[in-house]
Formats: C-alpha cells, sequence, structure tokens
C-alpha cells in the first residue's frame, strides 16, 4: 500500500491519503471443481485414496476447507470422480505397453504388472482399497470389460466353447494374473516382465487344455 500526505498550511491539518500502489495483495486463485479433482488425484496417487479429506485436499491448495465443500457436495461424490480418473489412467497406462510378439489382450495383462509396479497406490485404490466394493455396486468394472474384450479375441479356438466355459477361464486367469500384480506390488514379488509372461501364458495355456484346447 503506497500512501501519499498532503499538508494544508492554513489549517494546519495533515490529510493522509491511502491509495494502492503496485504492491496491491494480489486476488486469491479461484478453487474450481477441477483444481479440487486435480488435488485430490494427485494426493491418492501420491499417498492414497484412504488419506483424502476435505482438510487434507485444503493443505495441497492452500485454501480452507470451505472451498472444497462448495466444489463438492460430499467427500463421496469427490472420491467416485477420483477413483474414476484413477481408472482411466490406469487403461491408458495398461494400453502404452507394446510389444509385438504379444496379443493386445496379453498386452493388456503385462501393461496391468507394469502399473502394478510403477503406480502402487493407484493400484492399490482400484483393486484392494475398500472403496472399490463399494463403487463397483453403482457403477461398471471398465478396466475389466476393457481386458475380457481383448482376451475375446487372445485365441480363435475360444469360439468352439460356450460363452460361461469362456468367462471362467477368464476370471481363473484374472486372478492369477492380479495375485502376481500384487505381489509385484507390495513387494512380495520381484519378476522380469519376460518372467511374468512366460507364467502368465504358462497359466492359460494350463486352462485351455483343461477345457479341451489343443
Amino acid at each position: 500500500m503506497t500512501f501519499h500526505t498532503l499538508t494544508y498550511n492554513m489549517c494546519n491539518i495533515t490529510v493522509v491519503i491511502y491509495e494502492f500502489g503496485d504492491d496491491r495483495m494480489p486476488p486469491k486463485a479461484e478453487i474450481t471443481k477441477e483444481k479440487v479433482l486435480d488435488a485430490s488425484f494427485e494426493i491418492a496417487r501420491e499417498q492414497g485414496l484412504e488419506v483424502l479429506t476435505a482438510r487434507s485436499i485444503a493443505t495441497k491448495l492452500k485454501c480452507s476447507t470451505q472451498p472444497i465443500y462448495s466444489a463438492y457436495g460430499s467427500m463421496e461424490e469427490l472420491k467416485d470422480d477420483v477413483y474414476s480418473r484413477a481408472i482411466d489412467f490406469a487403461i491408458t497406462s495398461m494400453r502404452q505397453y507394446e510389444d509385438d510378439k504379444n496379443s493386445p489382450a496379453m498386452k493388456l495383462v503385462l501393461g496391468c504388472l507394469l502399473f502394478a509396479q510403477n503406480e502402487k497406490q493407484l493400484f492399490r485404490t482400484i483393486y484392494l482399497s475398500d472403496y472399490r466394493k463399494y463403487y463397483l455396486t453403482r457403477y461398471e468394472d471398465r478396466i475389466n470389460e476393457e481386458i475380457y474384450t481383448a482376451f475375446l479375441q487372445l485365441d480363435d479356438r475360444l469360439s468352439l466353447i460356450s460363452e460361461s466355459k469362456v468367462k471362467t477361464m477368464f476370471l481363473k486367469l484374472m486372478a492369477y494374473w492380479l495375485g502376481i500384480s500384487t505381489m509385484i506390488n507390495t513387494n512380495m514379488l520381484s519378476l522380469e516382465i519376460e518372467e511374468a509372461t512366460e507364467m502368465v501364458e504358462e497359466m492359460y495355456q494350463a486352462l485351455s487344455i483343461r477345457e479341451g484346447l489343443e
């Protein structure tokens, strides 16, 4: 703030006039819904969904909790959006894995193994958090749908067995693959990508033989 002083000699009165100069405080940045979601996603990615609170978001944005609740009516609504963004991020990450030797389904599976290794907190949010079950009671499991669609293109012989058997094979393969992913994510298992590939392929071959696809 700049001070200007004017003196009126006849009355011996000093008048101080306050004016804003170049050092005026800048206006506070508006806390939009998108900024709240961005900050929330970063917290979940770095520390996990369970630490996400209005106060932790406010701390990251350097504001009070009031703008958080102005942007989102409830923490449930916010967590739904964070979880949905985590799924989008995971699908994009899994699709980025490229290997001409493998089918689209195997590339997604191996992409998930890398996701489990590189994005530990997001993997736990999507697959291991208590919020997963609550979220899936209201929304579709988009990651599994993506992988199942690719799985159907894995082998032409899958058309020779019933849909129920195909789904059973898929669920068993998913359980095996997610088990490996979880052990990698929690540092219980250290595998090279080539080893993981061989393990998943061997399981698929075993399941195929069991269903008579030799």
